[in-house]
């Protein structure tokens, strides 16, 4: 098997990140979800920014976390 050139990853690599990815964002935004719909029974205004904060930090945070697993 030949290494890719321009010091890509191969296919099974970047399949294998992407499956990690997708399985942390899928965790990530159940837990936002849950923090949203809870902080909404104290305060219903505040949930949209809390849920918003959290959506877009578990993208960023799956994809550190997907990059460093092996």
């Amino acid at each position: 098997m030949q290494k890719p050139r321009g010091g890509g990853i191969g296919g099974f690599a970047a399949m294998k990140l992407l499956v990690f990815y997708i399985v942390f964002v899928a965790i990530g935004e159940a837990i936002a979800y849950v923090a949203g719909r809870t902080v909404e029974v104290w305060s219903p205004a505040t949930s949209l920014p809390v849920f918003l904060s959290l959506f877009f930090f578990m993208l960023w945070a799956a994809w550190r976390l997907a990059v460093k697993v092996p």
